[in-house]
């Protein structure tokens, strides 16, 4: 179960009045992060490492064969 489904689990269980107090509290780390730009910059070349392009990607491929042997 991820975090936020075990969230929306735990909050069945409680009281409308905790309900509101949560309520506010979510809105004010909502608002926080807006202001802050919570998403990071970029990290040039972060990625390097997780992706692997193979030695014949640009070979011809045999499904498009066809088309490439046609004459004008």
């Amino acid at each position: 179960m991820s975090v936020k489904e075990q969230l929306i689990s735990d909050i069945d269980l409680l009281p409308e009045h905790t309900l509101q107090a949560i309520s506010i509290i979510i809105k004010e780390i909502i608002s926080i992060n807006s202001k802050t730009g919570a998403s990071p910059r970029p990290v040039f070349g972060s990625g390097k490492g997780l992706m692997r392009i193979s030695d014949d990607f640009d070979a011809p491929l045999e499904e498009l064969k066809e088309y490439m042997e046609l004459k004008v």
